[in-house]
Order: structure tokens, then C-alpha cells, then sequence
């Protein structure tokens, strides 16, 4: 079974339905079976984790949520970095994964990709005695003498959109979580605060992967996605209406439960929807600082032109749902999780303990 994680916020009631589409391109191509595991906090409502849920059984996958308490020593040096506030906390869950999820592996995506291959070719990559495996950053060069400020290589500064952990190699690391916040008392200065803490406690053991796993949709300059994985990095994101990626995430978002009219036949989704016919582009060279919001390479697309591939009437994989698994962990030396109602029926599991972070299921 493919371990997958996925972690927001949802202030404004749109990051569950880009979770949604996430995940929906993620199942559309998957044929494994996928166990999701989303980490959030009090701003997930009712109404969406209930989407989140409907979308996930229809595929006849499972889902498990985590309502995400930050430590308070973490709490403690986040205060010190004023760039987190230009982001959200939810930021900062992805550091927290060993000492929440009791697997050995596991995939990390942002909410801001779409997954345009079977996602088991990225969970069947041995890692080894690596931490994790990842995809250099395809922008990082921008500011290279801010990364070598931070003693990082940015020949090998690696991207925190996707990655592959090895959970298991990591808590043999007694000291990881001591690491991350010494970075952020060393470090308060960073303005991609979890990015550049990943690379520095986790950079000098990790494998490098394949471009495709974790492609910059700026980065691809004939648009073609078709066997990869997009990042819409930069500030034009994948759900704005002139983005090179609407066509697409308008497709995968046919499949969830936030689409006006729920689909009995599904899209026949084609990665490289859009093939502009003409593309004048005008790349401007951010400064520093605009560049570290989540490293914008912003470019301006005039008289971009669209052609998307006909739907096919190919049947909606419907299946029978399973009853779907909340999973409720406690870490009494971290509390990073507050304890929830369970739904009638939960099923739960033994766990392995990490070293130094008791993992202690409640039934």
C-alpha cells in the first residue's frame, strides 16, 4: 500500500478542494492502493473533510486526518522567523512526519501539483540508507549566494514540493528533531523556512530523483506533463484562470466532490492538455526576496493559446467505499496531535515506536 501525506490550512475553505484535485490526480492514475494521511488544524471544516472522505472511498482508498498541535519548543524558535508568517504553519508539518506517522515510507505533496503519472514509480524507488529522496530545486540558482550564507551546496539544494521519506531511516537519527530547531535559532533570517531546514538537516543524505517527479511548470517550456509530476511553484498557480494548467486542473476537479455537477462518467484527462501555440515570453529576474516566495520565476505569457483533447465517455471507477480509517496518534513528548471524536468503526492498527518518541495508539 502507497503511503501519501498531504498538509494544509484551510483559512478560506480552498485549500481542502486543492488537496481535493491533488488527490484526484492521484487516483485517476493510480491502480495501488493509496492510504491518505492529511495533517491540519481546526480550520478544516465539517463540510470539506466529509468531500475529502466521499473522494477517497470512491476510489475504494482510505484517508486518516491529524489535527496537527505545533510543540511549543517548535512554537518557541518559529517566533524568532518572521517568513513564516508569509506563509501558513501548515508549513511546518512536513518536519514533524517522523514523529507523527508511524510508517516506514511515505510521499509528501504540496498542494500545488498535479500528479500526471502512476504515483507508484515514485513509491517503488528503494531509497536505501538515504533519508529521502527528492528533486533539486529548478530555480535555486537565483540566489545561490543566500543558500552557500546557509553552508547549502545549490547544486544540490533540493525542492520540498515532492518528496520520498524514509521515516524509518530518519528516527534511526536520534537527534532530527533537535536539528530542525537549532536550524531555526541559527537561521531566523530564512525566508522558505521549510525548504531550507529539510536541506539542512536531511540535505547531506538524500538521493536525487528523476526531473519528471517534481517538474516546475515554468521549467517546461513546451508545456508537455504528460508522464510527471507538475509544480506550479511560482506564483501563477494551476487553479488560476490563465494559468498554463487550468484545462488540466479543471479536469481533475470533474473527479472530486467540489464540482458543480457530479460526474457519472469521468474525464478522460490527457497531461499535455495545453500546447500553446503561441508563447511570447518575457522573464523577468526577481530579486531575492520575491524569489523566496516559494521561488517565483514569474514569467508573463501574452497571447497564450489553448487546445484541449475531447473527453472520452469512459466510466467513472466507481467502487463499493470501504468504511474510511481515522487514525489517532499520541505523542505524549512532542503533543503534536489533539485527540479527536473517532468515527464509529475505526479501525486501528499496531505501531512501531520511534526512538525517543513513543507512539502510543488509543483504542
Amino acid at each position: 500500500m502507497i503511503e501519501l501525506v498531504l498538509a494544509f490550512q484551510d483559512k478560506d475553505g480552498q485549500y481542502a478542494e486543492h488537496a481535493g484535485v491533488v488527490l484526484a490526480s492521484v487516483f485517476h492514475h493510480t491502480s495501488s492502493p493509496v492510504n491518505v494521511h492529511i495533517l491540519h488544524d481546526e480550520t478544516l471544516n465539517d463540510d470539506n473533510r466529509q468531500k475529502l472522505v466521499d473522494l477517497t472511498t470512491r476510489f475504494n482508498h482510505t484517508i486518516n486526518f491529524y489535527h496537527i498541535i505545533i510543540p511549543e519548543d517548535m512554537l518557541q524558535v518559529m517566533a524568532g522567523v518572521g517568513s513564516i508568517n508569509a506563509w501558513t504553519q501548515a508549513c511546518m508539518y512536513r518536519l514533524l512526519l517522523p514523529g507523527l506517522i508511524p510508517v516506514d515510507k511515505i510521499i509528501y505533496l504540496d498542494c500545488d501539483v498535479l500528479v500526471n503519472m502512476d504515483i507508484t514509480e515514485l513509491w517503488q524507488i528503494e531509497l536505501g540508507n538515504y533519508y529521502l529522496g527528492a528533486i533539486k530545486d529548478q530555480g535555486i540558482m537565483e540566489i545561490a549566494p543566500i543558500i552557500n550564507s546557509k553552508g547549502l551546496n545549490p547544486d544540490l539544494y533540493f525542492n520540498s514540493g515532492v518528496i520520498l521519506f524514509s521515516l524509518i531511516n530518519i528516527r534511526s537519527n536520534a537527534g532530527w528533531y533537535g536539528e530542525t530547531l537549532n536550524f531555526f535559532r541559527n537561521f531566523p533570517d530564512t525566508t522558505m523556512p521549510d525548504q531550507d531546514a529539510l536541506n539542512v538537516v536531511y540535505g547531506g543524505n538524500y538521493l536525487p530523483l528523476d526531473l519528471r517527479f517534481n517538474l516546475f511548470s515554468l521549467a517546461s517550456v513546451d508545456h508537455d506533463f504528460t508522464n510527471k509530476i507538475v509544480h506550479f511553484a511560482g506564483i501563477e498557480k494551476c487553479w488560476d484562470a490563465n494559468s498554463i494548467g487550468a484545462e488540466l486542473y479543471r479536469n481533475y476537479l470533474n473527479l472530486t466532490p467540489w464540482s458543480e455537477q457530479q460526474p457519472r462518467k469521468a474525464v478522460e484527462v490527457h497531461p499535455a492538455v495545453v500546447h500553446p501555440a503561441v508563447v511570447q515570453k518575457n522573464r523577468k529576474r526577481t530579486s531575492a526576496k520575491r524569489y523566496r516566495k516559494r521561488i517565483s520565476n514569474t514569467a508573463s505569457h501574452n497571447s497564450l493559446k489553448r487546445r484541449v483533447r475531447k473527453a472520452s465517455q469512459g466510466k467513472l471507477p466507481l467502487k463499493r467505499s470501504r468504511r474510511t480509517k481515522i487514525s489517532l496518534i499520541d505523542l505524549p513528548s512532542l503533543r503534536l496531535i489533539r485527540l479527536t471524536r473517532t468515527n464509529k468503526g475505526t479501525q486501528n492498527k499496531e505501531t512501531n515506536s520511534a526512538p525517543n518518541l513513543p507512539l502510543r495508539k488509543y483504542f
